[in-house]
């Protein structure tokens, strides 16, 4: 047998093994995926044990404190290492707006007010990783609450403000092969004043 035809059949079975281990942690990577996401009990959002603490001062309007934590938590059931685990957090505001959009006329206004992301690192496979999220007053764009005393209208509640909130979670997947990102949108995560 000449050097150049084995050399041709060396490399042709390189790129038979080359292709059939992508192929195939391409096809773990997606049944891993598959695992982590059909069971809700692998991502949890814990919003029940979540403190949002706002504190204003209700005669002048002003904003003394503000700032919450969110416990979450990821369980990785897959066959690959998690990797770049990123969650994204956006909160709004919604409130009743006197005189919008003319005199006499008050309609529910919705402000984002919060909007932040924070890298978490790697989950093993097997693993739960469990995390707090944690948002301060430096986090807040307070330019975008409403003021108090002009703005809100106090006689449609108590609650004066229902906070929401946006999740993205996104994260790489089977060595790199894959991007997951999905996300939970408007789930309530406060009230002010009273509720949680």
């Amino acid at each position: 047998m000449r050097a150049s035809r084995v050399f041709r059949l060396i490399f042709r079975i390189f790129i038979l093994i080359l292709t059939l281990s992508v192929t195939l942690v391409s096809v773990l990577g997606g049944l891993s995926a598959v695992l982590i996401l059909s069971n809700p009990n692998n991502v949890q959002i814990d919003t029940e044990n979540a403190e949002f603490i706002l504190d204003i001062n209700t005669t002048s309007g002003e904003i003394n404190d503000l700032d919450f934590t969110l416990p979450f938590n990821f369980t990785n059931a897959g066959y690959f290492d998690l990797e770049k685990l990123k969650l994204t957090l956006k909160i709004a505001i919604n409130y009743s707006q006197i005189d919008y959009p003319s005199p006499g006329l008050n309609e529910t206004r919705k402000a984002i007010i919060f909007e932040k992301t924070k890298f978490f690192g790697r989950i093993p496979k097997g693993k739960t990783g469990e995390y707090i999220f944690l948002g301060d007053f430096s986090d807040f764009i307070i330019e975008n609450f409403p003021d108090l005393t002009t703005e809100v209208d106090l006689y449609s509640g108590p609650p004066f403000f229902s906070f929401y909130a946006n999740f993205t979670i996104s994260l790489d997947y089977s060595i790199g092969l894959h991007t997951l990102r999905f996300g939970v949108n408007n789930m309530p995560v406060g009230e002010y004043p009273g509720g949680a």
